[in-house]
């Protein structure tokens, strides 16, 4: 298990409610389904019924230790993140915790240029507030985000900078200096099989088609359309936890290991990490590895700039049909 900085937290709760909804925030961000998070709880080693971690999520009374243990294990954290949570929630049922939360100064207005955590700019309210003449005047609330297909979004697209529409693009690993090289259909190159996967190829004329589809909060498939084959979903090898694992296309299912969490790094930069495993999409051979033909695998993540990918709007194509 690896620790995830951008998970939500139960920090700030102070109410038995405001801690299931964190824990609900927890398991929207794992994008996992409740079947999802059972199989994943089995596999190391907890019990977590789908039946009964939905119910406690729907109630407002404090979850059983054990049953918030194998959820926070289940989303993909680690043991200092469980002990957190567990803390948390000891605190809560001993009352440590104050039921009011506390009401900040007026004056305390939050910075505007402090960076969120990406999770909570979906989910968050955004106030934006001018001040004139000493007077603080509420000019506009988001209240739900929106994946929006079309081209007349541009006041969410304008404080959603790093949102990514349903669409065509080309995926550009960053460490290509010239840019030269997108991630399409190739081969293995030691030829111990000879399914497609995904490779660096050229990025003129790169096929198959690549498809970005929204399915939660910056969450994604990536379908690609080839002419021969149709549309298929790219997904890691048989569901592997381990780094070393490459990405092929099979029919769409929605399963974790085919969803993956794009995550801003700079401004139109991305990282590509698999829902079910929580590592980093990069370059087999890592960013020295310029050639043609270098698969991509699922890896540590390292910042390198092999597991840095640009992701470029594709004009001109007509979109998918609903179902494909």
């Amino acid at each position: 298990m690896t620790r995830r900085d951008d998970a939500p937290r139960p920090d700030g709760a102070t109410t038995a409610a405001e801690y299931v909804a964190a824990l609900r925030e927890l398991r929207e961000w794992s994008a996992l389904t409740y079947r999802q998070l059972a199989a994943k709880a089995e596999a190391s080693g907890h019990v977590l019924p789908a039946s009964t971690v939905a119910a406690a999520l729907g109630r407002g009374t404090l979850p059983r230790a054990d049953l918030v243990e194998a959820l926070v294990f289940a989303c993909g954290l680690d043991a200092d993140a469980a002990a957190r949570w567990l803390t948390v929630r000891e605190d809560l049922a001993a009352g440590r915790v104050s039921e009011q939360p506390a009401t900040p100064a007026p004056a305390e207005v939050p910075d505007a240029a402090a960076p969120l955590p990406f999770w909570r700019r979906r989910r968050r309210l955004i106030p934006i507030a001018i001040g004139v003449a000493g007077l603080l005047i509420a000019i506009g609330v988001i209240g739900a985000v929106r994946y929006a297909t079309d081209d007349g979004d541009g006041d969410e697209s304008a404080i959603f900078p790093n949102r990514l529409r349903d669409g065509f693009y080309l995926i550009k690993p960053t460490h290509i200096a010239d840019g030269s090289l997108c991630l399409g259909e190739g081969r293995e190159r030691n030829g111990r099989t000879d399914r497609p996967i995904a490779v660096q190829r050229p990025c003129d004329g790169v096929v198959p088609d690549t498809y970005l589809v929204a399915v939660a909060p910056d969450v994604y498939l990536i379908k690609w359309r080839n002419p021969v084959d149709g549309v298929g979903c790219l997904r890691v090898d048989d569901a592997i936890m381990v780094p070393g694992a490459l990405l092929g296309p099979e029919d769409c299912a929605g399963s974790a290991h085919e969803r993956f969490l794009i995550e801003p790094v700079d401004p139109g930069v991305f990282r590509l990490r698999p829902v079910h495993s929580g590592l980093c999409i990069g370059i087999l051979g890592g960013p020295h590895e310029t050639t043609v033909k270098a698969e991509a695998a699922q890896a540590l993540c390292s910042g390198t700039a092999d597991q840095r990918f640009r992701l470029i709007p594709v004009k001109g194509k007509e979109p998918l049909p609903p179902g494909q």
